[in-house]
């Protein structure tokens, strides 16, 4: 849509109506009446204040036209209160525009919420104050003494005394129906006061360039050893937008990010960072900041305040920034001239906004790389398995990966071999002692994520998983029993293992304080330090843990994942990974992934093996593909046997998924919503099969989406998590080969299901390709 397109002068008054859309999780915009006072000026694109309910809130304007829609009643409709007040952020930009948008149609959700990502942070509101100025026609008015009352004279009179307007004081109720008389002949303006961004706010460092010298003076020349990046270099070089995949350790991604942010300025090109996680945001800003060679990155990332945000997007929007590093919400800054996106660590979960619209940062990088004609950069040590497969197929891979010689020493414990209720191995004690003894670090690290009330076999680690999905089933409670959260398929809990016949069943987990405890009863003149959501929680504690583990002052560190979030860490002689396989037993298809992915980055965190680095990893799942390709440092043993289990099963990236949580405080009204809901989708055109019959006969569903233009519905089952801050959730699963087939079912769907229950409390929310999936 066109930001410059204007409404035709006109010479005689008359109305004029607009669409706006503002930022509320409702579809369809909403139509108000143009002030005489703004016609002359109004633009599609323009932000305005309009009234909604009894709140003034920012929109955007989408339409303007003179002929009211069918069914509206003009009565009945607002007026716009004004335009923002005048600044560089008065209008949102065209290709901004259009990208709120495309978010809007891709995930689902509402247009006004999309619209909310591109707009400028506001600092805290301060009290709304509004103040009444004299129009230029009212001016005019006033000089050609139009025929009006005395008091409208007295009005205009006192407001010309005092060109910058009279705040709400001035209004009594005596001359409130004078005012609004005077406003609509479009003498008066009411104007809502938003205080100003201050972007003398944001100091730079000193010793950053101004945009004038800004420019990288000297020819960049390529180092010889990044031979292995050529083809990235080489779409840096060219025309057009293109997707790179870069596959290497830290080290080796950071020297080519720092060649790729000087090759982007050469040219005179801006760059876009975006990382998961704030620390890393910064700890990479940090990385690539140069002085002499004018690299001086810009942050922008939650953990500012909201008025250094407002001056952060105030610089980026006035272009005086040329390198910005941010998380997810980035990438709809105002940064014009893009040569290159890189997004670090594309497998980060982070990059996945949570709450509606829920928008994945890789997939919106790649929207605006194609606007801008821009490279996109998708890095990672362990790149997840759709965009590998994307990649592979669509875009160019280049890959550097760690010689076998710069890790650790990896050897297996199979627990199973050792006493019931084994926390820490008797290879593991004695390889903690003799690292205490030479004084090299010892990481006791836990998956967390591993707790989730499943069931283990104790002797030959087998999991009960769901005969028609093949995730783990998550223990109920309540109920007793065992569930699948895809396809709410129910089995009893089982008294012997279906694998072995082994009658020694148990639910895992074993937490950090058991293993703090026991590392202290074994080595009691040891230092050791607990590094999880609990210790971490103040912010306080949480700077004096790390002080202390960055100085040394500790022999052993128990921690979980929060550990590979804290770049950069100190040298670790012995890395003892307590549960390997508790990951798997999470009810996710996605789990053997996600423990792989976290090994991997444990095993990463050990001194080479030249230098005395090991790795023990403890497990009853040994001969799980997972853990063989971590143990044999050979990833096509995972992605082999993996992919193979996605294409079988009906998981991306063989297919598309979009997860439906139908939520609300009336546990019946809302199983009868969700079960309305899947009805619709099975009757949208498109055959579908429901999933309490998946369990019947796996081989119908595998026919069902081997067809592009087919559905398949799963549910409605209870939410792994089925009450939630007293509202009750049910889930749906859609999956698709076609992804626009699914994207136009659910989008028809749901509008469906929020027009028939508007009234009653429930919500109906949409997660295109989620990423948590219980």
């Amino acid at each position: 849509m066109d930001s410059t397109q204007a409404v035709p002068p006109r010479t005689t008054p008359e109305v004029l109506f607009a669409d706006v859309i503002v930022p509320r999780h409702l579809a369809g915009p909403f139509t108000y009446t143009v002030p005489l006072s703004l016609q002359p000026t109004l633009r599609i694109g323009h932000r305005v204040l309009v009234p909604f309910g009894r709140s003034i809130l920012q929109g955007a304007v989408i339409a303007i036209f003179h002929t009211l829609p069918q069914g509206l009643d003009r009565a009945r409709l607002k007026e716009i209160r004004s335009l923002l007040p005048e600044g560089p952020a008065t209008d949102v930009s065209s290709k901004l525009f259009q990208l709120s948008r495309q978010v809007a149609e891709q995930y689902v959700a509402p247009w006004g919420q999309c619209l909310r990502l591109v707009l400028p942070p506001l600092p805290k509101p301060q009290a709304e104050v509004s103040r009444y100025e004299l129009t230029e026609q009212g001016r005019a008015a006033l000089e050609a003494q139009e025929p009006c009352s005395k008091k409208m004279l007295a009005v205009l009179r006192r407001l010309d005394k005092k060109p910058s307007g009279r705040g709400r004081s001035f209004r009594s109720s005596s001359l409130g129906d004078l005012l609004h008389d005077l406003k609509v002949r479009g003498w008066v303006a009411e104007v809502l006061n938003i205080p100003p961004t201050s972007s003398e706010l944001l100091t730079l460092p000193a010793s950053q360039p101004t945009l004038a010298n800004f420019g990288i003076t000297e020819p960049t020349i390529l180092d010889s050893a990044m031979s292995w990046a050529e083809p990235l270099l080489k779409a840096l070089r060219g025309q057009g937008s293109s997707r790179v995949l870069v596959q290497a350790s830290w080290n080796d991604r950071l020297k080519l990010l720092q060649q790729t942010v000087r090759l982007v300025l050469d040219r005179g090109q801006r760059v876009l960072i975006i990382a998961g996680e704030t620390e890393r945001a910064q700890w990479v800003a940090d990385s690539i900041r140069n002085d002499e060679t004018g690299i001086s990155p810009v942050c922008f990332h939650s953990g500012l305040s909201d008025q250094v945000k407002a001056d952060v997007w105030d610089q980026i929007h006035r272009q005086s920034v040329r390198v910005v590093v941010g998380t997810r919400s980035a990438v709809f800054l105002p940064l014009t001239n893009i040569g290159a996106i890189w997004i670090e660590g594309e497998d980060d979960t982070a990059l996945k906004e949570p709450q509606e619209p829920r928008y994945h940062a890789r997939d919106v990088a790649w929207l605006r790389a194609q606007d801008e004609q821009a490279v996109l950069v998708l890095s990672s040590f362990h790149p997840s398995l759709e965009t590998r497969t994307l990649m592979e197929q669509q875009g160019v891979v280049v890959r550097k990966l760690p010689p076998s010689d710069a890790r650790a020493n990896v050897q297996v414990v199979e627990l199973r071999d050792h006493g019931y209720g084994t926390v820490l191995s008797q290879p593991l004690i004695r390889a903690i002692g003799q690292a205490i003894d030479r004084r090299a670090g010892v990481l006791l690290f836990l998956n967390r994520k591993g707790y989730a009330g499943a069931l283990v076999c104790r002797d030959c680690g087998e999991v009960p998983r769901c005969s028609a999905c093949r995730v783990a089933l998550m223990y109920t409670r309540q109920a007793g029993c065992l569930l699948c959260s895809y396809c709410g398929d129910v089995t009893p809990i089982p008294e012997t293992c279906v694998s072995c016949s082994c009658p020694h069943m148990q639910f895992i987990g074993e937490g950090t304080e058991r293993v703090e405890e026991d590392a202290k009863r074994l080595f009691p003149h040891a230092s050791v330090i607990r590094l999880d959501g609990d210790t971490m929680r103040r912010p306080t504690q949480a700077k004096s843990l790390w002080r202390r583990v960055e100085q040394g002052e500790w022999d052993i560190v128990v921690g979980t994942q929060m550990l590979l979030r804290h770049v950069p860490l100190p040298t670790i002689g012995l890395v003892g990974i307590v549960q390997a396989d508790a990951g798997l037993s999470v009810p996710d298809f996605r789990s053997a992934e996600r423990t792989y992915h976290t090994l991997l980055d444990a095993v990463s965190l050990a001194d080479p093996a030249g230098a005395g680095g090991q790795v023990f990893v403890q497990t009853r799942l040994s001969t799980h593909h997972a853990i063989r390709a971590v143990e044999q440092n050979d990833e096509a043993i995972f992605l082999s046997e993996e992919l193979s289990h996605r294409n079988a099963l009906g998981y991306p990236p063989a297919i598309y998924l979009i997860a439906l949580l139908v939520s609300g405080t009336d546990e019946k009204l809302v199983y009868d919503a969700a079960k309305s809901w899947v009805a619709r989708l099975t009757d949208c055109h498109l055959p579908s099969v429901a999933g309490q019959r998946v369990a019947v006969k796996i081989s119908s569903v595998a026919q069902s989406i081997d067809q592009p233009d087919r559905l398949l519905v799963l549910g409605p089952v209870p939410s792994p998590i089925p009450r939630l801050r007293g509202r009750y959730r049910w889930q749906i699963l859609v999956k698709s080969r076609d992804r626009g087939a699914g994207l136009e079912s659910v989008r028809l769907t749901v509008r469906e299901m929020e027009r028939a229950y508007q009234r009653r409390s429930i919500k109906f929310e949409v997660d295109v390709d989620p990423i948590e999936m219980w």
